[in-house]
């Protein structure tokens, strides 16, 4: 296991925006991904589309982010891409256009950087960290 990557599993368009660097922080409204700071994660794009999503990061997306999201395939259940993970805190409301969602309530999040796309690892997502 000390060699397999950890997973967070997110759901669409919200994994997508990450893999596009659009969305470098990913938000939670618990602390229990901050065991992943410092290292490099793998982002699993599950095949819930959350209905919500563009509504919630309207306000945050250009309208070209708005389009091409609009356009999105709404194919999940795989690996999509890896991100490293810099830093975990609690979010201010200044964090909210990186967030693409707003932060004035609690969250927490994950700030990724140097995201890589790979070609898609079909696996089914779960809940919390997992291993691949």
């Amino acid at each position: 296991m000390s060699n397999a990557m950890p997973i967070i599993s997110m759901w669409m368009p919200w994994a997508n925006w990450v893999a596009l660097g659009w969305k470098p922080i990913e938000t939670r409204t618990h602390e229990r991904f901050k065991s992943l700071v410092g290292k490099r994660i793998g982002i699993h794009a599950s095949l819930k589309w959350d209905k919500d999503a563009c509504v919630q990061a309207a306000r945050y997306l250009t309208q070209e982010q708005w389009d091409a999201t609009q356009k999105f395939l709404r194919i999940g259940g795989a690996i999509i891409c890896t991100a490293f993970v810099r830093e975990h805190r609690r979010l201010t409301p200044s964090d909210a256009h990186l967030a693409l969602i707003e932060c004035e309530n609690k969250r927490f999040g994950l700030f990724l950087e140097d995201v890589q796309s790979i070609e898609a690892i079909p696996a089914r997502g779960k809940q919390g960290i997992w291993y691949a």
